[in-house]
């Protein structure tokens, strides 16, 4: 369906021309034009789709062309910069994909994009986002850091006509510094990479976190340390021997940083997955939120965890209602006793678990892909 084109090490990725037959859909080549790698499945009347739990969708599709800038970061960004992509391929007819260090403004002379969009952009430069404005061509930029990245997002959000933030806190404070599209927009799963593994049926570990140990997470694993002894636990990531308490934890915790890959097998080989998300004001490695602004938007860990088809028990957001049903969709705690108690009853009521895990599973693949967040920044964009 697609054809992959190497320009001057820039990315093309171009859709063909859709036939006239409206059972468009029952053709297999053209699978991937309605998503089926983000959770739908083929229906083979007309242009309907139905999601995993049965629900009907109509589909969205723009004749447009997108240049996507991602950043040169590694790890999470690239994670997100494929979703994207992806999502993108779903849902335009062409996508063209650069880096922040190439020539984009001569690129996008070459190509004449809709739309130039940026994710982060805190590596490229704003002469050229200003270049290709005075062209006519729409520009957009998609925040996946706020608010702790908030002193370097004000000085280039207003070179953009729009403005996307997964921190909802933050729309407020990009319109007071006189941005009239400013949109809330959080972040998603990526499919491609965590999805229910169905050969680890048979979990292995009982309790799993993975992350950096900020210090909110010290404070509360320090706390719950004794009881997680006792248990399979397992903990992946940076900083975790500042624990008061680390002694007792020291044989279940791996240091280093984990794939993708790894990630989403450890998730799907786990019991429980604890969820805690970073404090506003946690500056154990970074922070550049001067301002102080709030987090209430919740983490892509969220929908990675349930794309996974496993178990979470995530600390309380603000916005985590506005994604899943407490307590039928995912669980939650607000103290470490809490925590402790809530890891008790589930490791015991295994049906429950499931149940739960279930239900957040298919909610994440129904609403919360990178195809769905798209299908709303292209609505705004271009109606």
């Amino acid at each position: 369906m697609f054809k992959e084109n190497d320009n001057k090490n820039y990315n093309t990725f171009v859709k063909k021309e859709l036939p006239q037959n409206k059972n468009v859909l029952n053709d297999t080549e053209n699978s991937s034009f309605i998503g089926g790698e983000e959770g739908f499945l083929i229906k083979s009347d007309g242009n309907i789709a139905k999601d995993v739990t049965g629900t009907e969708v109509g589909l969205n599709f723009w004749d447009k062309k997108v240049l996507y800038i991602h950043p040169n970061h590694e790890g999470t960004y690239k994670v997100i910069s494929q979703g994207i992509i992806e999502g993108l391929r779903n849902l335009v007819r062409e996508v063209y994909t650069a880096k922040t260090d190439q020539d984009v403004v001569n690129l996008a002379n070459q190509i004449k994009p809709d739309l130039l969009l940026v994710l982060l952009g805190d590596t490229f430069p704003i002469d050229q986002v200003n270049a290709i404005r005075t062209m006519g061509i729409k520009t957009a930029v998609w925040f996946t850091d706020d608010p702790y990245y908030t002193d370097v997002t004000t000085k280039i959000a207003l070179y953009y006509q729009y403005i996307f933030t997964q921190e909802l806190s933050c729309v407020s404070y990009y319109q007071l510094l006189g941005s009239p599209q400013v949109h809330y927009l959080p972040l998603a799963v990526n499919t491609k990479y965590f999805y229910y593994q169905k050969e680890y049926n048979s979990t292995s570990i009982d309790v799993c976190f993975m992350g950096a140990g900020w210090n909110n997470r010290i404070t509360l694993f320090d706390q719950i340390a004794s009881y997680l002894s006792n248990k399979n636990t397992l903990i992946v990531g940076s900083r975790w021997d500042r624990m008061r308490n680390y002694h007792l934890l020291s044989d279940k915790i791996r240091f280093g940083f984990l794939s993708p890959e790894e990630s989403a097998n450890l998730i799907n080989q786990s019991k429980i997955v604890i969820n805690n998300h970073r404090s506003y004001d946690d500056s154990t490695l970074f922070n550049r939120n001067s301002n102080k602004l709030p987090a209430v938007s919740i983490n892509p860990r969220t929908f990675e965890i349930s794309a996974c088809c496993a178990f979470q028990l995530s600390d309380v957001r603000q916005e985590l209602h506005r994604y899943y049903e407490i307590g039928k969709e995912i669980e939650t705690y607000s103290s470490p006793t809490e925590l402790i108690e809530k890891i008790d009853y589930y490791l015991n009521h295994e049906d429950e678990r499931h149940e739960i895990a279930r239900r957040g599973h298919s909610k994440t693949l129904i609403n919360h892909t990178y195809t769905k967040r798209l299908v709303t920044l292209l609505k705004v964009v271009f109606g």
